[in-house]
């Protein structure tokens, strides 16, 4: 269900590709996906641009999920070695070296919201919605979300997502600083691409510096991000 593709010079297209389950991912979908952020990295891409066929993904796929993950405990998988594959693929734990554009259409629940959540561009179409359900059935985001969500959005709006597990649109994620563009509905694809493009075509070390500065300065102080850019600024040149 994941596809990798080259549609732009030096530019990886990560299509999640189930649109009959609305690209919810079961166990299966989450290893193949973690391989497919390792496999771009390897390729040597400059940029990457993540979607989904139709919808950009519903989440777990929580008909075959629970059992998959319990099956694969019960056999002796050790769960750091599990919950690395998982955690892979929604990049909780994984800081990819080159900007990752996403790409949403449909809906972004669950999952697919943590991941959008660990990319540095986000491009949205207009009839978007962006929810996370888990609160309603018991449990909580851990992909990332509950950790993050505040710092890129602010206290408040953060805990409106994550406590009633609403469905928000597009531009009211935009205003809240979540999504970077909104555009009509069916060219978010190709929107991340031209960007991913114009990016791709920068020198790439400088493209890494800039991702890596901002990266480690939003985890400090604002003094510790001055130093943090200044030895960046210092390597590149």
């Amino acid at each position: 269900m994941i596809r990798v593709e080259t549609p732009r010079p030096h530019v990886a297209l990560v299509t999640l590709d189930k649109p009959a389950r609305r690209n919810a991912l079961d166990l299966p979908g989450f290893r193949a996906l973690s391989r497919a952020w390792r496999d771009v990295a390897a390729d040597g891409a400059r940029v990457a641009v993540v979607t989904g066929v139709r919808d950009f993904s519903s989440g777990a796929d929580l008909k075959t999920f629970p059992d998959d993950v319990a099956a694969a405990l019960r056999g002796g998988e050790l769960p750091e070695h599990l919950w690395g594959d998982i955690h892979g693929a929604i990049l909780r734990d994984r800081v990819l070296p080159f900007p990752v554009v996403a790409a949403i259409e449909g809906i972004c629940f669950g999952a697919g919201f943590e991941l959008v959540g660990a990319t540095d561009i986000r491009i949205a179409g207009d009839t978007a919605q962006f929810s996370t359900p888990e609160v309603g059935r018991g449990f909580m985001a851990s992909g990332g979300t509950v950790a993050r969500l505040p710092r890129q959005i602010g206290y408040a709006a953060a805990m409106q997502v994550l406590l009633t597990g609403a469905r928000f649109g597009a531009e009211r994620m935009r205003e809240w600083g979540y999504v970077s563009e909104v555009v009509p509905a069916g060219t978010a694809l190709d929107r991340a691409l031209d960007i991913a493009e114009l990016i791709a075509a920068h020198p790439p070390a400088a493209v890494r510096a800039i991702k890596r500065a901002v990266g480690e300065g939003v985890r400090g102080t604002l003094a510790e991000a001055y130093a943090i850019e200044t030895r960046a600024a210092d390597e590149l040149l």
